[in-house]
């Protein structure tokens, strides 16, 4: 058992305070969580600031020899809790110094205020007690306070009482104003900068803090740099690593480690490294490969999740045990400050939406965070305040417009509400939050994404923008070449001429409209909706006129990728492969609204028909693979392999296949021959790619035999919100 104060005090140093006999630790008047073995470290240092607590002194005052327990590996870790309730670093300290193979020192000022009992008073003289009093011990208890003082000193004491209590009085009162002001505020937002203007962040790569630097992805056509910046802005520096590519999942609580994945391709799962933060030699942990991983908050032990469910490891890689049985994607993981709750997106399937979860300590019963909260569907990229007063996160209408989300937790001081409250911040939306070391800031990705189309005519190798350089996605043109079909920056769906001119509105953004596609030599677009509420996909059809929106395929399970034949009188489109024996691909007869589906076709998804009817090209599910159906032998062959193949398309004389390895150096289009399988480049990306463009798509071919690029000039940037807490 751990010794008690001989002499109880209140220490102060900077911002801090601790009233040793009410084991507390307070900022500013506010409670930190700190108990246990770490208070009882930072009471010790405190009695002697200056002076080298030895490590064999610690055992002897907090672990008696009867206690049989690892002391080096238990005082590690107090003392690591202990620097992360102070916000204190090894490296750099301003509270504690570690002294090697010694103990430690309290190298801050401290200010020491003894604490006076009642039972440290003078003693009263007996033969000044009266003798009644003297032998009744139950009087004698009942008025012991009021014998500590002389007459006059309970005279001077009422008369005090009569100043006090009004002043009493009126100090509860105001503290009673204050609490239900404070209750009533509304946390706001008071600025928002950019950090960064090359809008080449991507979302993919996160965003992580040490408190001094900022972590975060920046990607360059076919590859991506791991990046670092000041926290308050500045200079972008890459962060060297020996992998290609790699992303942060998490930082250590003492800033000395990253957890980090290598990867090549945007893959969901990918394997888990260790690398200090200065840099040098990675350190592979395990064999596991995770969706995402965090420390622990006293940084023993590591934290990941996987299909399979949420797992804890020793920090050194050793000994996954399974914390949390739950399937499905599961990632952003967060702990909170004390340790005693992990918070995390979850979804049962893709068909699902993400909400927050909540699992305790013992990793039973894990619950939705906000079961009842309906004001968003979808939340997700949850992140505390290092003090865990605060917790932070993104909400997604069904329109997928996001909002930031500010919640007062529960236990801290004065905090009644746990109701998220709607930040506003602006035209900007914003993912990947991160809170700076005092709470005061949010760094996160800003959303600035603008794509735009150009058309390449490989005849005269001329460039031509399409739509007036409006931001859009999925562009799909008419098979005269006079209309075209697109989803603009509002999330709605349009029409227009391909110069951007006679603009319409065909399909608000409310059923979340995605992949529209002409039929040919039709007024008729079929395109995807998920209905409100709802995260199963399914195709409908609509004149380029408007009109009534009328369904075609609906299942009940999401459907994908329509395309269609070149006569127009069948619409393909695809079942996700996690549907089992329903996943592949299929074909609608228009007329006659049969459906079949195509034998073997499982794990194929983006289809593209030959326009002599012959035989039809697909892409796998995993984007690495081109396979090659031929309708009279009723045989799949494979055509091409890469990293990451965008969609296909193919010639009109059904001679040649177009496609793009994303992955490739500088992101060229080639064509391949499909007689002798030989392939040739046609247009490389890198005139784009050296200027303001980061990613160069090819999506289609059009019916003049131009390519169709997707040009993106803008994705994420750094940002730093100032937040009026109040």
């Amino acid at each position: 058992m751990a010794n008690q104060p001989l002499n109880p005090a209140t220490y102060r140093f900077g911002p801090y305070e601790v009233d040793a006999a009410a084991g507390q630790l307070r900022k500013e008047a506010r409670k930190i969580r700190l108990a246990g073995q770490p208070l009882e470290v930072l009471l010790l240092l405190l009695e002697r600031p200056g002076s080298v607590i030895t490590r064999e002194e610690i055992q002897a005052r907090l672990w008696s020899q009867e206690t049989f327990v690892d002391f080096e590996n238990s005082l590690n870790k107090a003392v690591n809790k202990l620097r992360q309730a102070l916000h204190d670093s090894s490296d750099k300290p301003v509270f504690i110094e570690t002294i090697p193979r010694r103990g430690y020192r309290f190298i801050a000022k401290v200010k020491r205020e003894e604490i006076q009992s009642v039972d440290a008073a003078p003693a009263i003289p007996p033969e000044s007690i009266p003798p009644e009093i003297a032998n009744n011990a139950a009087a004698n208890a009942a008025q012991r306070v009021d014998l500590v003082f002389a007459p006059s000193q309970i005279s001077l004491r009422r008369s005090l009482y009569k100043i006090l209590l009004p002043i009493a009085a009126v100090a509860v009162l105001l503290f009673l104003v204050w609490f239900f002001l404070r209750a009533s505020s509304v946390p706001r937002v008071t600025k928002v900068t950019p950090l960064t203007n090359s809008a080449r962040a991507d979302m993919y790569g996160r965003l992580q803090t040490d408190g001094v630097r900022l972590f975060f992805l920046q990607r360059w056509g076919h590859r991506w740099e791991l990046s670092q910046m000041p926290t308050s802005g500045g200079a972008i520096q890459p962060f060297p690593t020996t992998f290609s590519n790699s992303k942060i999942l998490a930082i250590s609580p003492d800033s000395a480690e990253l957890l980090i994945a290598p990867f090549e391709s945007r893959e969901p799962i990918l394997p888990l490294w260790s690398l200090s933060t200065v840099g040098g030699t990675p350190h592979r942990l395990g064999e596991i490969a995770v969706e995402d991983a965090i420390f622990t908050p006293d940084g023993a032990q590591i934290t990941f999740s996987n299909g399979e469910g949420i797992f804890a490891l020793d920090r050194n890689g050793g000994k996954p045990r399974k914390f949390v049985d739950l399937r499905g994607e599961k990632d952003r993981l967060a702990w909170s400050a004390d340790g005693r709750e992990l918070r995390f997106d979850w979804r049962a399937s893709t068909e699902d939406a993400f909400t927050i979860w909540s699992v305790g300590i013992d990793g039973v019963k894990p619950h939705q965070l906000l079961p009842n909260w309906s004001e968003v569907p979808t939340q997700c990229c949850g992140r505390f305040s290092r003090d865990g007063s605060l917790y932070s996160f993104i909400g997604y209408s069904s329109n997928g417009q996001r909002s930031l989300f500010l919640r007062r937790e529960r236990g801290g001081n004065f905090t009644p509400s746990d109701k998220p409250i709607r930040l506003d911040t602006g035209p900007v939306f914003f993912d990947e939050l991160v809170f700076s070391p005092d709470s005061r800031k949010l760094f996160a990705l800003g959303d600035v994404i603008h794509s735009e189309y150009v058309r390449y005519d490989p005849a005269t190798r001329e460039t031509r923008g399409l739509l007036a350089g409006e931001s859009s996605g999925w562009l799909n043109v008419s098979s005269d070449m006079n209309w075209s079909v697109f989803r603009g920056s509002d999330a709605a769906l349009w029409v227009s001429k391909l110069d951007g001119s006679q603009r319409r509105r065909l399909v608000d953004n409310s059923i979340s409209p995605e992949l529209p596609a002409f039929r040919p030599n039709s007024k008729e677009i079929v395109f995807l909706q998920r209905p409100k509420g709802s995260n199963i996909s399914k195709i409908s059809v609509i004149s380029m006129e408007g009109g009534e929106l009328r369904d075609v395929v609906s299942e009940p399970f999401s459907v994908s990728a329509p395309s269609w034949s070149a006569d127009g009188t069948k619409m393909f489109y695809s079942a996700e492969s996690e549907h089992g024996s329903d996943s592949g691909i299929y074909f609608l007869d228009w007329q006659s609204r049969e459906k079949k589906k195509i034998p073997a076709s499982e794990g194929y998804w983006k289809i593209r028909m030959s326009p002599d009817g012959k035989f039809i090209a697909s892409v796998t599910a995993d984007s690495k693979q081109v396979g090659l159906f031929d309708l009279a032998t009723q045989e799949w062959s494979s055509l091409v392999k890469g990293r990451v193949i965008g969609p296909v398309a193919l010639s009109g004389d059904s001679q040649f296949l177009y496609y793009q390895d994303l992955l490739e150096p500088y992101q060229p289009v080639r064509r391949l021959n499909l007689q002798t399988r030989k392939a040739e480049t046609v247009f490389e990306c890198r005139p784009f790619l050296e200027g303001t463009v980061s990613r160069c798509a090819f999506e289609d071919l059009l019916p003049d035999g131009s390519l169709l690029l997707k040009l993106t000039r803008g994705d994420h940037d750094v940002y730093s919100i100032d937040l009026d807490l109040r």
